[in-house]
Order: C-alpha cells, then sequence, then structure tokens
C-alpha cells in the first residue's frame, strides 16, 4: 500500500512531463523553438496553442476635414492545432492547421463617419497547413543537432475575403469596400511556404539551450483595385510576390519541481527586402521576445503560460502595396509594389499573450517498463539535492530530484539502461541498470561535493625567480601534493573547508599559509621563499661513508643549523646501477651517515630529519659515468627556523 501510494504520488509529480511536449510547429520544443531531440519512438502529441496580440499604430487617416493622424488598434488572434509522432528514436513527423483572426479597431475621431455596424473591421478564418519533419544526428547525447524540412499550402475558408475589408463607408483605410493593407497582418495566409532549418539543442544540467537557423520561402498573391483618392483613377493589380526569409529562434529553459521556466527570442530577415526609408529606420527585420512558464495539469496534460514583445518597427506604408506611391500621382510597378506588399505571416505585435494546453502520450503503452525512483543526496553530510537524474540513450527525459527531499522518479524501458546523475557543485555518478519489466525499484546517489583548487607559484624572494621542484602538500591531505616545474607553478585539489598548505624547495626555508577552500571553486595562493644554500656532499660507488673531501663541507654546515636554530631535511639518493630495492636502502644509510655526522658536531638530533629516495629523483640522467657520480649524493633542505 505504502509503495503504491508513493508511486501515485511520483506520478502525479511526473504527469505530463514523462513525454517530451510540442512547440508551434507540432514538433518537441517550446513556443517558437524547436528542440533538435526528437519526441521518441511511439510517442505523440497533440496540442491547441493560442495568441492574441495587440498593437497601437498610428496611420493617416483621409477625412472630410483634410488628411488626420490617428492611432487605431490592432488585434491579431492566432490558434494552431497541431499533431506530432514519434517515428523512431531519431525521426518525428508533425501536422500544423492554422486559424487566424485580423482586427483593425478604429480610433474614434471627428470626422470619421458612417461607422455602420460598429468601428471594427475583421476578418478571420483557416488559414495554412503545414507538414514538418525531424531528423536529430545524436539524440543520445546532451548536444543534439537535427535538420527540419517543411512544406506549407494555404487552406483559407470563410469569411469574404484572405484580407481585412472595409465595409463601413470611407474612414480613412482606403476607399469603402476595398482590402486595407496598411495592418501588420491584413492577410490570413500565404498561398506556399516552405524551408528547412538547422537545429541544435544543449543540456546543461538542468539548463536547456535551444538555438534553430533556416531559410523559408512564402508566396502569396494580391488581387485588388487601387483607387486614388479625389481623381477616379483606379487600377486592377493581379500579381505574386515572393519573399525569402532568414529565420532564427533560440530559447532557454530552465526544469524546476513540477514546472519549468523558459523564454525565447525569434528574428525574421525578410532577404529581398533591404530598404529603409530615409531616417534610418529599417522594416526588412522583426523581432519578438516571448518569455513563458510550462507546467503539468495531469494526466498527460499540459499547459503554457507565456507573453511577448515585439521589438520591430512598423510604419503603415511599408504594408500598403505601394498605394501611398499611386496616391501621390505616382505609377509604380509590380516590382516596387511588392517592395511594399504585406509581409508573409504580418509584423509581429507589440505585445501579446498566449495559452497552450497540450497532451503528450505513447501510442501505446510500452511493455517492460519500470518506476525507477530514490534520492539524490550529499555523500558527506546526507543533505537532499537538486539535481538531475539523466538516461543518455534512452527517449526517457530526465528526472528532476526535489531540494527538499531528495527525492526523484522515472519510467524506464526494459533492458540496459545508463543512468547519469548531475547536482552543481558535485561530482557526477553513472551507472547501468538492469530493467525487469513491470518490476519497479529504488536507486540511491550519494554525490561527492567538487574538490576544491588551490593553484599558484613558488618563486626566490629575493630575485623573484620561479623555483622547480618545489613540493607543495595540504599538510592535513598528503595525497594534495604537486611538484612545480621549471615555470614555478603549482595546483592541488583539496577538500571544502579551512587547508594549511606547505611549500618546501632545496636550498631554501619552507612556508606555510591557511586558506579556506570552497567546493569547486578556484583560490590562487602564492609562495615566495627565502634561499639557504647547502652544497650538496656526493659519495663513492656502493658506499655511503663520508669522503675526507667533504668533512669541511659538513662541518660547515654543522655551524650553520646550530648559529640560525635551523630544522634540516638530509635526502639520500643513488645511481641506478643495482636493484631498485639495494639502491633505495643504500640512500636511506647515505643519509643517515650524514646525520650521524652532523650529530657528532654538535647538531640536535631533533632538528634533524631523514629521507632516501633511491635512483629517484636523479639530479641528471643516468647516462654515464660523470652522470651517475652527481647522482650519488646527499641533499639539504632546510625546513624551518627552530628559535
Amino acid at each position: 500500500m505504502k509503495k503504491g501510494v508513493l508511486l501515485f504520488v511520483a506520478l502525479f509529480m511526473i504527469a505530463g512531463s514523462i513525454y517530451a511536449l510540442p512547440s508551434y510547429t507540432g514538433l518537441r520544443g517550446l513556443n517558437r523553438t524547436v528542440d533538435a531531440k526528437p519526441i521518441g519512438a511511439g510517442e505523440f502529441s497533440i496540442a491547441l496553442f493560442s495568441f492574441l496580440g495587440v498593437s497601437n499604430d498610428t496611420r493617416t487617416a483621409q477625412l472630410s476635414g483634410g488628411a488626420q493622424d490617428v492611432t487605431d488598434t490592432e488585434y491579431n488572434g492566432t490558434w494552431y492545432i497541431t499533431a506530432g509522432v514519434g517515428l523512431s528514436d531519431k525521426i518525428e513527423i508533425a501536422g500544423r492547421v492554422s486559424y487566424v483572426w485580423n482586427c483593425l479597431s478604429r480610433e474614434e475621431v471627428e470626422g470619421r463617419q458612417d461607422l455602420v455596424g460598429g468601428r471594427n473591421e475583421n476578418d478571420d478564418g483557416f488559414s495554412e497547413a503545414n507538414f514538418f519533419l525531424k531528423y536529430s544526428f545524436n539524440p543520445e547525447s546532451d548536444f543534439v543537432i537535427g535538420i527540419m524540412p517543411w512544406v506549407g499550402f494555404g487552406v483559407y475558408e470563410g469569411g469574404d475575403s484572405p484580407y481585412v475589408t472595409n465595409y463601413n463607408q470611407f474612414d480613412g483605410i482606403w476607399y469603402p469596400e476595398q482590402a486595407m493593407f496598411e495592418m501588420r497582418r491584413p492577410m490570413i495566409g500565404s498561398n506556399f511556404s516552405a524551408g528547412a532549418d538547422l537545429l541544435a539543442s544543449m543540456d546543461l544540467h538542468p539548463v536547456v539551450l535551444h538555438a534553430n537557423l533556416g531559410y523559408h520561402y512564402f508566396k502569396q498573391n494580391f488581387q485588388f483595385t487601387d483607387f486614388r483618392y479625389g481623381t477616379g483613377d483606379s487600377v486592377d493589380i493581379d500579381m505574386d510576390v515572393e519573399d525569402p526569409v532568414l529565420h532564427v529562434a533560440m530559447g532557454i529553459e530552465y526544469p524546476m519541481n513540477g514546472l519549468t521556466l523558459f523564454a525565447e527570442a525569434e528574428w525574421r530577415h525578410f532577404l529581398d527586402r533591404d530598404f529603409e526609408d530615409g531616417n534610418g529606420k529599417r522594416y526588412d527585420d522583426m523581432i519578438i521576445i516571448q518569455p513563458g512558464l510550462r507546467f503539468p495539469i495531469s494526466g498527460g496534460f499540459s499547459c503554457d503560460i507565456v507573453g511577448a514583445f515585439g521589438l520591430d518597427t512598423f510604419d503603415p506604408n511599408w504594408s500598403d502595396l505601394g498605394h501611398h506611391i499611386y496616391q501621390n500621382g505616382g505609377t509604380p510597378t509590380n516590382e516596387t509594389r511588392a517592395d511594399f506588399a504585406p509581409f508573409p505571416e504580418g509584423y509581429y505585435p507589440s505585445w501579446g499573450v498566449g495559452v497552450n494546453l497540450m497532451y503528450s502520450g505513447s501510442i501505446a503503452a510500452a511493455p517492460g517498463t519500470a518506476i525507477m525512483s530514490g534520492t539524490v543526496t550529499d555523500a558527506s553530510t546526507g543533505e537532499a539535492l537538486e539535481g538531475t537524474v539523466a538516461f543518455p540513450g534512452t527517449a526517457t527525459e530526465s528526472a528532476a530530484s526535489d531540494p527538499g527531499t531528495g527525492f526523484y522518479s522515472a519510467e524506464l524501458p526494459e533492458g540496459n539502461v545508463s543512468v547519469a546523475v548531475n547536482a552543481p557543485g558535485y561530482i557526477g555518478a553513472s551507472e547501468t541498470v538492469q530493467i525487469d519489466g513491470g518490476a519497479d525499484f529504488s536507486r540511491n546517489f550519494a554525490l561527492q561535493p567538487e574538490p576544491g583548487t588551490i593553484m599558484g607559484s613558488v618563486t626566490d624572494i629575493e630575485t623573484g625567480i620561479a623555483i622547480s621542484s618545489a613540493t607543495v602538500t595540504a599538510t592535513d591531505d598528503p595525497a594534495a601534493s604537486d611538484r612545480t616545474g621549471t615555470d614555478g607553478l603549482y595546483e592541488i585539489n583539496v577538500d571544502e573547508g579551512s587547508c594549511t598548505v606547505s611549500a618546501a624547495a632545496t636550498g631554501y626555508l619552507s612556508a606555510t599559509e591557511t586558506v579556506d577552500a570552497l567546493s569547486g571553486d578556484l583560490v590562487t595562493l602564492d609562495f615566495q621563499l627565502q634561499s639557504v644554500a647547502f652544497e650538496p656532499i656526493y659519495f663513492i660507488v656502493n658506499q655511503y661513508n663520508i669522503q675526507s673531501e667533504y668533512t669541511s663541507i659538513l662541518e660547515a654546515i654543522a655551524q650553520n643549523i646550530i648559529a640560525n636554530g635551523l630544522s634540516v631535511q638530509i635526502s639520500g639518493y643513488a645511481d641506478d646501477d643495482y636493484t631498485e630495492e639495494y639502491n633505495q636502502t643504500l640512500s636511506e644509510n647515505r643519509a643517515k651517515a650524514v646525520f650521524d655526522y652532523l650529530i657528532d658536531n654538535g647538531v640536535s638530533a631533533s632538528s634533524l630529519t631523514t629521507i632516501g629516495y633511491g635512483e629517484n629523483r636523479p639530479a641528471v640522467p643516468n647516462t654515464s659515468e660523470a652522470n651517475k657520480a652527481l647522482n650519488r649524493r646527499a641533499e639539504f633542505m632546510v625546513l624551518r627556523i627552530i628559535n
């Protein structure tokens, strides 16, 4: 019973997010941005997208008292009905039918006449049917790329024309019963459209980034009569307008517990309308920003709530099919009129809001699935972590662990499934689990904090020259140690917290510093060492007795140690003749022989330590007898001043 309740809660938490949700295209994505990753084999989605745009635009009305600027409000309603299905782990197809509503609400000013039936002109109807295909090249990775070809056809039905018309008599927008093209979106739809987009998505756990880059093509047909006010002149127009468009869309989503925050930006650049009106304002680019919130409802249903802000500049003259040129006495060619044709799909509105209802599921219940659940915690403290449990190589969506409890849950297909667990500031964990159909199970993950990094340089305090072969060690973790190279640089990884670090080098006084290291952070710590140079002494092959030529050197060292109260480490070395075990013992005996000699010359045993390095750490390569003689040695490292 307890297991059943837990399972019900887990399923409710992830309802609507087990399966990926669609974009405006019907393919998996946000709204305006398509995810490069497919929805998954056998999975499907259906959705109803609704969006209302509002814009207050100023235009010139030819009223009975003369020309006058008025501010009319445009409303653009858009509804998309979409359906998509995953044919395989790499291929997804979708279809979309668009229904639009355009409305011009006129400002009521003196001189606007005969507003019979109200001040609003509108038209609506089904506009286009689109079909989309997506192919992903590497859907199992965190960085996914894909391609999306698509095609669209005009399916206008209903209304009086494929664009808003004026039936309220002369009131400032062209003539009565003529098409009004001076709107942001006067057209119901395009006759034909097609294109292809390159898709890229990157899962940064938990943030996901999307980018779409495409080439789109639109073809519109315009049939109307253009009248010249006050003269009775007119001309019949029947023309096609073709528009190639560069399309860019970018999106970011941040999954949270029970909802997803996202934001998108879409840019359209009309390649054949590279012009401006002489004052620096351009009308061949348009941008819209659209933030939103996506959350599950229940039973596979989810909902989006979005807002939008258009950043383009709109002027009615650039959407009137050259009427302003004709009205001023010109004779615009069809090519010129095409420059001033309404843009396919229209300008973005000044602002807008949208509400979307989506359902996702599987065509057939997947046989052999199981619920995997558990917790993600800190291995050191046991505290719950907000992390991501991903399943590379499957169509299963990543599961987010609850920040309060660490709990996660996911439905996995039968077989061997790779699991990757990550949390900010922690070392990721991965394993492969065996899924037996219908057998739910638990798996807990305890993550180790990422180590802090301490790095810096070791230099001579007097000359500033880098010291090579210096040893830098965290005193409470001897494994955290590094030797400097010729550049004097070091780098060590330490656990989070207060850390004592020491630096030592032959011929220098050692130094010690204490720093605070944070998990995943970098701390810079530089050491400047004081030089105290003692000459090394050398030994005969296979011997460790002190040669007479070095007695005066050792006596001087003994006097220096006593006079300055130094603590010194004596290091013994050997060449690579004989076995490694033999040379290790020989080097230790050489260090001990020097130790005994210094004691005999008055040095306190407590101020000396010894270590043997055997044939390791040669001063020069053991490639000749002369070099080997330089490696049979004892060296002195001043550790500190005792008093």
